[in-house]
């Protein structure tokens, strides 16, 4: 599997900020014809546990069924560095769960898909907060206008 933000591949290990990573990269594998593939994104270092960031399942090499949208790194200040791993998985049989929540562990997780997946490639990437990945911006203080100028007499 290869994973391309901007159309550059990652490799393993690689530090990527949170700017560059908003928005969902480009994922190349070979898909056999026949054969159905789950692809997981999730940090497992994020504050409250494990933190899904992006699912999809039932690819079959050309479309597939997004469970959960993609969600950009955004370490929060102070947490240190995070792995976000990509994980890509042949599929038993079609899947048909439903997720709502991005907070679970992989094993709770597994277990809501109700079908058997066997790894086939991984890949992973660190971050660490810049501010959520969002420029910072100066505000200037407004003048008061309608403070008077007076003088004493």
């Amino acid at each position: 599997m290869k994973v391309l933000y901007n159309n550059s591949e990652i490799k393993n290990g690689a530090f990527l900020t949170p700017f560059g990573t908003r928005f969902e990269p480009k994922v190349e594998y070979r898909a056999k014809p026949g054969t159905l593939y789950t692809l997981i994104m999730h940090d497992p270092d994020a504050v409250g546990g494990n933190l899904l960031h992006w699912v999809t399942v039932n690819m079959d090499g050309q479309t597939g069924d997004k469970l959960l949208q993609y969600k950009g790194p955004a370490p929060p200040k102070g947490t240190g560095t995070h792995r976000y791993i990509l994980l890509l998985y042949e599929q038993g049989e079609r899947i048909k769960a439903r997720l709502s929540e991005r907070g679970m562990s992989m094993a709770k997780f597994y277990e809501k898909l109700h079908t058997n997946l066997q790894p086939i490639s991984r890949v992973y990437f660190t971050s660490k907060s810049q501010d959520g990945g969002r420029r910072k911006t100066t505000r200037k203080k407004k003048k008061n206008r309608n403070t008077r100028k007076w003088r004493a007499k």
